[in-house]
């Protein structure tokens, strides 16, 4: 099978990733259908506010800048995936020990599992979560937690 048949034959969710495509930020495919992730991201300087850079599926590829402690809270209906890039990612998850990645290193946190990310300085993470999950997932983001951000991720180029 040529490999433009194959490509014609997936269905890509372009509008879930506007302004993550091409030139001038459309939201069409990188004429390589890649996406150069050092690029993006140089495109931000926000901590804890994902940014979508692709999807697989009816789950988004995020990628995030990230640094200190993030909030507790849980994602009661899907799994929440974390990759790290560079840097140092733990995961404080409630009623176990936490979970210490460093760059190359994925850790998955099961759905309705309470956890805490928190980072060094410079950290960079990619995460795979279902299309419309909110980062900050049940927690409520008052009091000391008002300065978190609940997203469901930042369109590239936005």
């Amino acid at each position: 099978m040529e490999k433009s048949s194959v490509v014609d034959e997936v269905e890509q969710p372009v509008d879930a990733v506007e302004g993550a495509g091409g030139p001038g930020g459309d939201g069409a495919a990188p004429e390589a259908g890649a996406t150069d992730l050092a690029a993006a991201f140089a495109s931000f300087e926000e901590t804890w506010s994902p940014r979508i850079a692709g999807g697989v599926n009816d789950y988004d590829v995020k990628i995030a800048k990230v640094e200190g402690a993030y909030v507790w809270h849980a994602h009661p209906d899907t799994d929440e995936f974390f990759l790290v890039l560079a840097g140092e990612l733990t995961l404080e998850l409630a009623g176990r020990a936490p979970v210490v990645l460093g760059p190359q290193q994925l850790f998955t946190v099961e759905r309705g599992l309470r956890h805490r990310p928190v980072a060094a300085s410079g950290t960079r993470i990619l995460m795979f979560e279902r299309r419309g999950t909110v980062n900050s997932g049940d927690a409520e983001l008052t009091g000391e937690a008002a300065w978190a951000r609940a997203s469901q991720g930042v369109p590239l180029g936005e």
